[in-house]
């Protein structure tokens, strides 16, 4: 994971990213305004970023918890969040929960610093047992706001968390980017999100698989998966989970306007 995000530092570099994040983009861009650049493109398609979550040790460890046959998305987030501008966020730094970036009850997220992320960087927080309260509407994280975890990060750490788990990103006050991914996790036999699975074509076959299907860790998602687009799975309220009772109030859940993570 250190020398993959070696690799990925290296080629943002390469094409033009500063400690203050690419010249192109804006400061509180996230990763879906970061494909229009180059540099950020190259090193969301190298081998080395999309062979991550296909490392045994981490497959094997959600199949623990999801059950066999589970698997990623062909969809992988790269975050390179520069220091946060005094007067404006970054994407992520808001508490939301990622049920909606898929609509699928019992997803799993993994999330992985590429880097070193010690807490002024700007790591990941959460809320252990929120997925049993009440769900919130998207909201800045305030630092008064209590039951919140977080920690210095080593790369290759890694945080496996439920879609319906709230959390944040700290802000990131230093000089240096931070870089982490996220992947995401389902079970077979339910629908699938078709954006998380096909990419920016929207059709077949599955994202990146001519690029990686020679390559010997590799898995395609389960055949015969059923697809629907994402606003329409998240725009339903979550099915009963098979982990946990969750909340009534989620029977009430509406997509929220706006991206925030």
């Amino acid at each position: 994971v250190r020398a993959t995000g070696q690799q990925v530092g290296a080629t943002l570099r390469d094409g033009g990213w500063t400690a203050a994040g690419s010249p192109r983009l804006g400061p509180a861009a996230g990763p879906h305004e970061a494909l229009a650049d180059p540099a950020y493109r190259a090193a969301v398609i190298s081998l080395a970023f999309n062979a991550l979550p296909y490392l045994a040790p981490l497959r094997e460890t959600v199949r623990h918890i999801l059950g066999p046959g589970s698997f990623s998305y062909p969809v992988k987030v790269l975050r390179a969040v520069p220091p946060e501008p005094g007067t404006q966020r970054t994407r992520g730094r808001y508490v939301h929960y990622d049920y909606t970036v898929s609509g699928v009850q019992d997803m799993l997220t993994t999330w992985i610093p590429l880097t070193d992320v010690p807490i002024p960087l700007g790591g990941l927080a959460l809320r252990p047992g929120g997925h049993l309260d009440r769900p919130r509407r998207p909201h800045p994280l305030a630092g008064t706001e209590r039951g919140w975890a977080t920690t210095d990060y080593r790369a290759g750490d890694v945080i496996i968390f439920h879609c319906l788990t709230p959390h944040a990103a700290l802000p990131n006050v230093t000089h240096q980017l931070r870089l982490s991914a996220d992947f995401r996790w389902q079970q077979p036999g339910f629908p699938a999100p078709a954006e998380m699975i096909l990419g920016p074509a929207a059709r077949p076959p599955e994202l990146f698989s001519r690029l990686l299907g020679r390559e010997p860790w590799w898995e395609p998602v389960p055949a015969g998966l059923t697809l629907r687009p994402r606003a329409e799975l998240a725009a339903r309220p979550p099915r009963p989970s098979r982990f946990f009772a969750a909340h009534p109030a989620w029977r009430l859940w509406r997509l929220p306007a706006g991206p925030v993570h």
